[in-house]
């Protein structure tokens, strides 16, 4: 089966509430939106993403929504316009929306099967029978925003009308309906050149939402598929193969808000595989923060900053520990236990990333709201400098990640990737500037004991397997 990201329903911190896409400015890890569509100093984004099926408890990144079969099986009992008000309703009911989790996106399937009279996108009316205008409606009188998915090639992942030759139709289609976000994917093979490489389309998409004069939050799939075609060419036939090279000159940053750039998150810690398809990494949560050190993160990351992020794919948070997230293709696969939820929780804040929660928000309990209410590791997340992350510690046993933060401070995540309890030592030297006192006061995020004061090492005692300790570390002078 053909490998294709794509993402699912979805909601987040309205960071980009007073911007649009970027078309045609040029990316600066400086730059600013003035609030009349200029892009600006916000920080990370967070949200939830509907891709598990409440009626047939299929969880996976592209199950529900990109397997046919689940489309067709979903119908008006799964992914519908009634699953997504109730899921309006839980956000407030849960105290996630007060927290910023407040945009909801629709992925593949919401479409229907042909195009109106007038040539337009027009929702499946078996799931939206009220339309995606009404439902836009609907979370804009909740204080919710709406997304919508869409594909740049002639047809999405599941064989529904794509947007190649409607680029601009689509996106004032959206932008009529009251849409907040757009995903634009690709499912037509490799676009390397001509009027509808991925260039022309995912930069098409952008000056046509610009063109419309509404905010939105535009994210790009064109980073994974590009990544997953050079992975099998030397650099210099990339721009041959592949087409243009998406982060030279900052261009990726300078007409989308997000983009994916590796493998679909499986709901397990790790595949046992560290790059299966090339180019894209392993697809267990281990995998992929393995992969955010990678070449290919790197370079994406060059295009990243203040209002352009890397995203590594959905939380897992709240899926079930007691079997697999996705019962009917992952008998055999162990289920993340609640300390490796909170690891992913604590390493995508650590990056920097998305907070996408992929789990039912109706049916969260406590472990993982306490996890994704975390207001210390949120701060994190949503530092507005969005410097970029380090790996600054690779072992076999453990890693060390740091990211420095606006006012000074620097967010410290140790991962225990043994199987086993062990104690740690990180040294400062790794951690702090090369002329900073190697004297820190640290406040670990998941604990309520006062912060400790460390001189050349922080100490770390009992860390649990797979566990992550996220610290808030402080400069002493």
């Amino acid at each position: 089966q053909t490998w294709r990201p794509c993402s699912c329903l979805l909601l987040w911190l309205p960071w980009l509430s007073s911007g649009q896409t970027p078309a045609s400015m040029a990316w600066a890890s400086c730059q600013s939106w003035d609030g009349q569509g200029e892009l600006g100093k916000r920080s990370e984004m967070f949200s939830w993403r509907r891709w598990s099926s409440y009626s047939l408890d299929l969880f996976r990144y592209n199950a529900f929504m990109q397997n046919s079969g689940h489309c067709d099986k979903a119908g008006a009992g799964g992914y519908n316009e009634t699953t997504f008000v109730e899921s309006m309703a839980a956000l407030g009911a849960n105290g996630l929306q007060k927290l910023g989790y407040t945009f909801l996106n629709a992925d593949d399937c919401w479409i229907a099967e042909h195009r109106d009279a007038a040539g337009k996108l027009a929702a499946d009316p078996s799931r939206f029978p009220h339309g995606m205008a009404w439902l836009a409606d609907e979370a804009h009188k909740r204080g919710l925003k709406l997304g919508l998915y869409a594909a740049a090639s002639l047809e999405t992942c599941r064989q529904f009308p794509g947007s190649q030759g409607h680029e601009a139709v689509d996106a004032a289609t959206f932008v009529e309906w009251g849409a907040d976000f757009a995903k634009l994917d690709s499912c037509g093979g490799v676009l390397n050149n001509g009027t509808e490489a991925w260039e022309h389309q995912y930069g098409g998409w952008a000056a046509a939402l610009n063109a419309t004069g509404r905010p939105v939050v535009f994210s790009c799939s064109w980073a994974v598929y590009f990544t997953a075609c050079a992975a099998h060419y030397p650099p210099t036939s990339w721009e041959k193969e592949c087409g243009r090279v998406p982060w030279q000159d900052g261009y990726m940053g300078s007409i989308c808000h997000l983009w994916r750039y590796g493998s679909d998150l499986d709901p397990v810690w790790t595949t046992g595989q560290t790059d299966p398809t090339g180019g894209r990494g392993g697809s267990g949560v281990a995998d992929i923060i393995d992969f955010a050190a990678s070449f290919w993160a790197s370079s994406w990351r060059s295009n990243a900053g203040p209002g352009a992020f890397l995203d590594p794919d959905f939380l897992v948070v709240g899926c079930p520990t007691d079997r697999p997230c996705e019962g009917w293709s992952q008998k055999s696969q162990k289920p993340l236990t609640v300390v490796e939820q909170r690891t992913q929780f604590s390493m995508w804040c650590l990056l920097g990333a998305p907070l996408i929660i992929g789990s039912d928000i109706r049916n969260l309990d406590a472990d993982a709201l306490h996890t994704l209410s975390n207001t210390k590791a949120i701060a994190i997340n949503q530092d507005p400098a969005a410097l970029p992350p380090r790996r600054v510690v690779s072992k076999a046993d453990h890693v060390v990640w740091v990211r420095n933060l606006e006012n000074g401070d620097i967010a410290v995540a140790v991962l225990n990737l043994s199987d086993s309890t062990k104690d740690f030592v990180v040294a400062l030297d790794a951690v702090v500037c090369a002329t900073c006192p190697r004297r820190v006061s640290a406040v670990d995020v998941w604990s309520s004991a006062p912060p400790t004061a460390h001189a050349d090492t922080i100490s770390l005692n009992s860390v649990t397997s797979h566990q992550t300790v996220l610290l808030r570390v402080t400069p002493q002078q």
